[in-house]
């Protein structure tokens, strides 16, 4: 039995009934900002009732309803990989996954779906964007159809639609003004993976443009909460919540205009804050000082990797700003440190793998913090600059791999991402519509050989959704307008080779 606070309990009995379902663990799922503002969101109008189901929760937490008692299911698509648990969950609640021969409608949003295309055979539509703008929008012409999925156009007239039906172009939408809405009161509960926390998102966007996050694409323009707004959600959230701690959200918190009135608010708010992950360059020695005066034992850095790739990347922070980092974290009386890295980028070298070993070595040495570090592959994702770049083969990531955890044995905790996991990743990221034939081959499954047998059973090719794609050739995405232009990615990634020729050459 879960224990939870804050649960929106209405009578469903005329309501227009929406299941909101995370395709994954209750545990992620409670952890994610989206799925509070929508449930808060829809859960403001009196006649709509917003009920939440997770993979493995076959009825609803709020009533304990079935599915087929919703008048709308919503998914939230967050990780490429929940794609086969969004087909998983229909045919665990007896619901056609095939769109075309079901009558319930079905909605897809969250960050995975400005690649659309290998969900589409399955999908009714797809919300390209923030909930906040035009959600209930879609909701009050869905409620004045006789058959939605017959007059699948009329929902086209919503911003941020993408029908399969009909195939139309659609431009992202985005929140303009964030000061405008806030769910000030959220779910709490201890089984969350920040246990009873109230989130607390800081901005949105990132203008710093590394060119391997679909991120700091897709969220674009940036934008920040003011800092009288931050006090009045940190007050209202400590108020109705109670929480046991408050997470701090945003492509970058510590790039926030006002970093110090922001430190203030948390030194001040004599609840533990967390910051999952701070952009380094930007780390000073009062913020980190609050969130340890606040009861943060730890600090969550990501590197990525070493001077020169980073550059490339178009992430110049130099190895002097980690160093500065790791310092204050030691002289604040933190004990950890966590890293993260990238492993794969095209042309990465051995002699890059050592410069990220000697610097891990140094911060050890210098400060004597616990380091670890989390190694994952480069996932080439859909609107990045690295759209076209190629999945790292496996003999060289175990290569590089290997060479990291000899030459920091006993300096620091390794440990990396699943490459088979990753590689599925990056196939559905880069999946056109015929991979939705793998999927439905697949979802009951989800292991290599399945995958492998699948994709040989269609005459399909495993490997072509790993390799380096021409920048001549059409994406499955282009229909999807995210409000960067594909010839600018193009010469982010051309710039990418240029510079690590030159300062590899320096």
């Amino acid at each position: 039995m879960i224990k939870e606070r804050n649960v929106v309990i209405k009578k469903p009995l005329g309501k227009f009934r929406v299941a909101l379902v995370y395709p994954s663990k209750y545990s992620e799922g409670m952890a994610n900002l989206g799925l509070h503002i929508i449930y808060d969101l829809l859960n403001s109008i009196e006649d709509i009732y917003c009920e939440r189901f997770f993979l493995g929760y076959a009825r609803s937490l709020e009533t304990g309803s079935e599915i087929k008692d919703f008048n709308l299911i919503v998914f939230s698509w967050q990780f490429e990989l929940d794609a086969l648990n969004i087909l998983k969950f229909l045919k665990e609640c007896g619901i056609p996954i095939n769109r075309k021969e079901r009558k319930e409608f079905i909605l897809v949003g969250g960050p995975c779906t400005v690649n659309p295309a290998p969900l589409e055979k399955f999908i009714d539509a797809f919300y390209i964007g923030e909930a906040e703008v035009s959600i209930l929008k879609f909701i009050e012409i869905f409620r004045e159809l006789e058959s939605p999925k017959e007059e699948v156009e009329a929902l086209s007239e919503v911003g941020g639609i993408y029908l399969p039906e009909i195939e139309n172009r659609v431009r992202r939408v985005y929140l303009k003004d964030l000061d405008s809405f806030y769910p000030v009161t959220q779910i709490m509960s201890e089984a969350s993976v920040y246990n009873e926390a109230f989130l607390m998102e800081i901005s949105r966007g990132c203008s710093r443009g590394c060119r391997f996050c679909m991120g700091g694409y897709i969220f674009r323009p940036r934008r920040e909460r003011s800092p009288e707004k931050l006090k009045e959600i940190l007050e209202m959230g400590v108020k109705f919540n109670k929480p046991k701690r408050i997470v701090l959200l945003g492509a970058s918190v510590t790039d926030y205009s006002n970093i110090h009135e922001l430190s203030r608010m948390i030194s001040e708010s004599k609840v533990e804050v967390s910051v999952p992950s701070m952009r380094v360059d930007a780390l000073t020695k009062d913020f980190i000082g609050a969130l340890a005066d606040t009861g943060q034992r730890s600090l969550t850095i990501a590197p990525e990797s070493c001077r020169i790739l980073r550059f490339a990347m178009n992430k110049p922070i130099k190895d002097e700003h980690i160093y500065r980092a790791a310092r204050y974290t030691a002289e604040a009386g933190l004990k950890n440190i966590k890293m993260y890295f990238i492993v794969g980028m095209p042309d990465e070298r051995e002699e890059h793998m050592l410069e990220i070993a000697g610097m891990v070595k140094k911060i050890k040495a210098d400060t004597g913090l616990k380091i670890k570090m989390s190694v994952n592959p480069l996932v080439p994702k859909p609107h990045s600059a690295m759209e076209w770049a190629p999945f790292v083969d496996r003999k060289s990531y175990s290569e590089k791999l290997r060479l990291l955890k000899k030459e920091l044995k006993g300096k620091a905790e390794v440990k990396s991402e699943s490459y088979r996991l990753s590689s599925l990743q990056t196939i559905i990221a880069m999946g056109d519509y015929s991979l939705g034939d793998v999927l439905e081959r697949v979802y009951m499954e989800q292991n290599l050989n399945s995958w492998k047998r699948a994709f040989k059973e269609l005459g399909m090719s495993f490997d072509s959704y790993l390799g380096e794609r021409s920048t001549d050739e059409p994406l499955p995405w282009d229909k999807i307008d995210t409000l960067v232009k594909k010839d600018f990615l193009i010469k982010e990634y051309t710039r990418y080779h240029n510079l690590l020729g030159e300062v590899s050459g320096a």
